[in-house]
């Protein structure tokens, strides 16, 4: 007991003076040091010995449609940052976990026309991105890295709304699936997405990004999953049973500890259930339940949404959410988008790949 005991002191020791880059790399180690970058000791502490910020991007619309306002708060002990420098019209449309959002604005030369943009706010770096075909209309957009040794190599994939199509006598659904590379810096337009006629992407869901792989629930819900490695698209079942999932509520995608988590909440006893994938990705472990008394609070709310942040798990009710290890309400408005942010002061080359 004594020996593992100093040792996780060492290890945390190493830890938490290591960059935020590195830190990511120990996770993908082994489990015990995954586990052990996930403690909130551990992530206290690296936040007072490095130079990092961590907390959440909000934004929503201002007095004019077109434009938006946005704010950063902050977790506990992390620094802040302004994001003043984004113009006002600037829509956040993603973020990764390595500190790199995606945001459109209007182009200004020609009306009705967008522009996409990729960002580093804690350092303020702004690069404009080549168009997609912005005719077709955003449905889901992601942004992951899926490198960064010796540069950063990062994707954004957009899937857009398109046509029903027939295919040995059933019809599909379908989405355009378009992928930008950072290291070929130009838009890839793949293969169709087909769906069966009656399912379609549930859009009060959040995108999540984890392990290279970007997953969405559909309204049958299954989930949806994009391997960012070899560009393919699966699907797989969602804890809940097939004949049961109707009787279950705000259900969402979550992360938590850097794993895909699925939350539901039960119209029948009123409780809740919070599942994650398990390390082998394909089976689901039920890691805690809510019962109706603790439940009872959730049950009057509406859009009830989970988030990871990197200090502790999150709870998003209308008009504030909660940070439960740390026991801090702030104020949130129910029109508010949030996206988790993290990430160092370090500025980065974000357009490799780039012909200047």
């Amino acid at each position: 007991m004594e020996f593992k005991l100093c040792d996780d002191m060492v290890k945390t020791e190493i830890l938490s003076r290591t960059s935020l880059k590195t830190l990511d790399v120990m996770r993908c180690i082994s489990k015990e040091f995954e586990k052990l970058t996930y403690e909130p000791y551990l992530l206290d502490l690296y936040k007072q010995r490095n130079d990092i910020v961590s907390g959440f991007l909000m934004q929503r619309c201002g007095l004019e449609c077109s434009e938006y306002i946005h704010e950063f708060a902050p977790s506990r002990g992390s620094k802040s940052i302004d994001l003043g420098f984004l113009p006002r019209n600037a829509r956040i449309l993603a973020s990764s976990e390595q500190g790199i959002i995606v945001f459109q604005s209007p182009y200004t030369r020609f009306s009705g026309s967008i522009s996409y943009y990729v960002c580093k706010p804690a350092t303020k770096q702004v690069v404009p991105l080549p168009n997609p075909r912005t005719r077709y209309t955003t449905e889901k957009i992601a942004i992951v890295v899926v490198g960064s040794n010796p540069v950063l190599h990062y994707k954004i994939i957009r899937l857009s709304s398109s046509n029903f199509v027939k295919r040995r006598g059933e019809f599909y659904r379908t989405y355009r699936c378009e992928i930008f590379d950072s290291t070929t810096w130009v838009w890839k337009l793949m293969d169709l997405l087909l769906l069966p006629s009656s399912v379609s992407l549930d859009m009060a869901s959040p995108v999540i990004t984890t392990r290279g792989s970007i997953y969405m629930l559909l309204l049958n819900n299954d989930i949806l999953k994009f391997d960012s490695y070899s560009e393919k698209w699966t699907t797989f079942s969602s804890p809940i049973q097939d004949r049961d999932y109707e009787l279950y509520t705000s259900r969402q995608l979550v992360k938590h500890d850097g794993r895909l988590g699925y939350f539901c909440k039960s119209s029948i006893n009123c409780g809740c259930e919070f599942w994650v994938l398990g390390t082998d990705a394909e089976s689901w472990e039920k890691i805690y339940v809510f019962n109706k008394e603790e439940s009872e609070d959730i049950n009057n709310t509406r859009n009830l949404e989970l988030f990871d942040d990197p200090n502790a798990s999150v709870k998003i009710w209308t008009g504030v959410f909660l940070f439960y290890k740390e026991k801090t309400i702030v104020s949130k408005r129910s029109d508010d988008q949030m996206f988790v942010y993290r990430s160092d002061f370090e500025p980065i080359n974000l357009k490799l790949g780039k012909q200047e």
